[in-house]
């Protein structure tokens, strides 16, 4: 997955647009931790700005284009000010920007419940900005976009990344490594409960995380040298 999103990006910097990415799976597979490495590493390779927006706490058109102006440097109110304004704003940012502008859209569900104008916004900046502008959007649901207006899915141009449960195996394996951090000493079948556990749940791998530190905690109330 992370080559994937990778590739997607990478035609920005050669001042070219990137391609738009729609990474969707279950909770607690890695979705946001995969984009957050892949927006660092790309940074700091290419130069070229990358915003994470979660639209749990953005979830209007104004909200977000004002953080994305404050972003890239210029003012912008999160009330008070109209869409149109707050548009112009980042706009304005992003012309001034060295490179292009990488976008993240997290829980993206909660965007397009509220204001499903910002999406009409967003695939339009290309035609005020000749800077490389992409756009990345996660969600739990694979048909999120299913109600869209069909213009707006075809302009968005997603390339879909799926995030697939864990493995028993997969999950026992993240979970041993983090245990081996944790604890001074465990017993492997802790691993093996707390793997089973999180599977069972959905796959979601802080439910095994979650295990193991009620676990670790049980075996320090007990005064054991074990876990």
């Amino acid at each position: 997955q992370i080559k994937e999103i990778s590739s997607c990006l990478l035609p920005a910097t050669r001042g070219r647009a990137p391609l738009n990415v729609f990474m969707f799976g279950p909770p607690g597979i890695g979705k946001t931790a995969c984009i957050k490495y892949v927006f660092r590493e790309f940074e700091s390779y290419s130069g070229i700005k990358t915003v994470y927006i979660n639209c749990w706490e953005f979830n209007t058109a104004v909200s977000i284009f004002s953080k994305l102006a404050i972003e890239l440097g210029i003012f912008a109110q999160r009330k008070g000010w109209g869409k149109d304004e707050v548009f112009e704003r980042f706009l304005e940012g992003l012309r001034k920007s060295k490179g292009g502008v990488i976008v993240c859209l997290d829980e993206v569900d909660q965007l397009l419940y509220k204001d499903k104008s910002c999406l009409y916004d967003l695939v339009r900046v290309n035609q005020y900005v000749r800077k490389p502008f992409g756009l990345v959007f996660i969600s739990n649901y694979e048909f999120i976009f299913a109600n869209v207006e069909p213009r707006i899915k075809s302009s968005l141009k997603l390339n879909e990344i799926e995030f697939k449960p864990y493995t028993f195996q997969e999950m026992k394996d993240i979970l041993e490594k983090r245990a081996e951090l944790a604890f001074f000493s465990f017993e492997k079948g802790v691993v093996s409960l707390a793997a089973n556990h999180a599977v069972k749940e959905g796959g979601d791998v802080r439910i095994g995380l979650e295990c193991l530190l009620k676990a670790g905690r049980i075996a320090e109330m007990d005064n054991e040298e074990k876990v």
